[in-house]
């Protein structure tokens, strides 16, 4: 695997690793003092970022923009763009290919520090944790937590958690949804059904969240991305992991 530093920021770095033969990932690394976990964040959308070289982004929303959030609360976290042959991840996100690239990611932050990596995706972005996990396994991340997963895909851009066999994930997992959440393939009544669909993680546990703003698209801000309460949400879910990893090993 060849790294190649485009440019350092403080703590955040622009880098590019191939993960396929003649593919590349470009990601944004931040990492946290002293981390207590890792994380790799999968934006939603097509998932197309846009990563230019100071480590600013084109698309900035809860997760993408969420860096500093993390590191605040002890998490180091790798930000993807769409590998160097895809412009989006339409179609992708469930594919052996997407596995393999989101591996060198999982790798690459297992190489940074001695701490659990967990996988941490938003909207369509779910997709991406689960199948992270349901196609890697052990090489797969060591947790889950899913924000605002899509379960409802009667449109093309729409890419349900549901593609991924739920079932086979064994790693704990969080899912963390708004409870007025406007996108129409993201309801929250949803959740039961997923949590029921997760039924051999080692853990599941549903964060209902109130509050915020729910101005703009229903589906690419607002609630849905948890406008306002950016940080808050940041908190519940790094306390979450933190309290996960103290528990004795059962």
């Amino acid at each position: 695997t060849s790294l190649v530093p485009i440019t350092s920021h403080a703590q955040v770095e622009v880098k590019e690793i191939t993960t396929r033969p003649g593919v590349t990932v470009r990601f944004v690394y931040a990492r946290a003092e002293n981390p207590v976990a890792s994380a790799v964040l999968f934006q939603g959308g097509g998932g197309n970022i846009g990563i230019f070289p100071n480590g600013s982004m084109r698309d900035e929303n809860f997760l993408s923009g969420g860096a500093h959030r993390f590191n605040q609360n002890g998490i180091s976290v790798v930000i993807p763009d769409v590998p160097s042959d895809r412009r989006t991840l339409d179609d992708f996100r469930n594919t052996p290919e997407h596995a393999q690239d989101n591996a060198a990611l999982v790798e690459f932050l297992r190489q940074q520090s001695k701490v659990p990596v967990w996988a941490i995706g938003t909207s369509n972005g779910s997709l991406s944790a689960a199948a992270s996990s349901t196609q890697l396994k052990e090489k797969g991340p060591d947790g889950l937590v899913l924000t605002s997963a899509v379960t409802k895909a009667p449109v093309a851009a729409a890419h349900s958690v549901k593609l991924a066999p739920l079932g086979e994930v064994k790693v704990p997992v969080l899912l963390v949804h708004h409870k007025h959440d406007g996108c129409r393939v993201t309801p929250y009544d949803a959740m039961p059904e997923l949590v029921a669909a997760l039924k051999s993680a080692k853990k599941v546990e549903l964060i209902p969240v109130e509050g915020g703003s729910s101005t703009g698209n229903p589906c690419y801000t607002g609630y849905h991305q948890f406008l306002g309460i950016e940080a808050a949400v940041t908190k519940d879910i790094a306390d979450w992991i933190k309290r996960y990893q103290s528990q004795p090993a059962r």
